[in-house]
């Protein structure tokens, strides 16, 4: 029988899949509004999720670490969603693509590690990797349309980003239980940079009210989920 955590992380991957495909069939608008979403939703499972159960005590510099981490990667790759007029600013490569699968699989391992600690975290955790990562994969599609790429140079980054979270879901399993809380620290740490440090900001790179509305309903998704599985 496969585990809950393997098969969160195979959902993650077919969702990554289906997003990356989509625009290859369908034109996006208002992209910027699930980035708002998406940024609602992270930096509330940061607060509601992740650090009750982050010792920042002991952990303080492995949250740090984490942010740095993913400030670095980000930076580094050009690895962010973007909106609707502003993608020409950035660039796809196999640096880009390679940022992508890490980012990945550091989403499917702390969605299993959410989960060894406590399976309403791994549900919590699949979601918020869930609607954050459908903006980024969309991105980076419009994105190789327009540098001009084939369908089929298209699908190994598509392909090779979905395979990267069931991998890192199952990977996750051979980490010791000792390293389990401050592997948690290093996702909040993490999500703190890509919910405020990225999705927020590129959310309000064009400011209307529809952006706030936006933000605050991926909080209220966030503490609807949170009242339906009793956390």
């Amino acid at each position: 029988m496969i585990e809950n955590y393997v098969l969160y992380g195979l959902f993650t991957g077919l969702v990554t899949l289906i997003a990356g495909l989509l625009p290859l069939f369908i034109d996006f608008k208002g992209i910027r509004y699930i980035i708002a979403v998406s940024a609602g939703v992270v930096i509330a499972t940061v607060f509601l999720d992740l650090l009750p159960e982050t010792n920042l005590k002991n952990n303080s510099w492995i949250l740090v670490l984490g942010f740095l981490s993913f400030y670095v990667i980000g930076k580094l790759t050009v690895l962010h969603s973007c909106g609707e007029m502003e993608c020409e600013q950035h660039s796809m490569n196999m640096v880009s693509i390679f940022g992508m699968a890490l980012d990945n699989l550091v989403d499917g391992i702390a969605i299993t590690i959410g989960y060894l600690t406590d399976p309403h975290i791994g549900l919590a955790l699949t979601i918020a990797v869930v609607i954050h990562e459908i903006p980024q994969d969309i991105t980076a599609t419009i994105l190789m349309k327009e540098l001009g790429y084939s369908t089929r140079k298209m699908l190994f980054p598509i392909l090779f980003a979905a395979l990267s979270y069931p991998v890192g879901a199952y990977a996750a399993i051979f980490i010791p239980p000792t390293f389990h809380e401050p592997i948690i620290a290093f996702i909040a740490g993490a999500f703190i940079y890509i919910g405020v440090g990225d999705l927020l900001l590129e959310a309000h790179k064009k400011f209307n009210v529809k952006v706030i509305l936006s933000v605050l309903a991926g909080f209220a998704l966030v503490f609807i989920v949170e009242t339906v599985i009793g956390h």
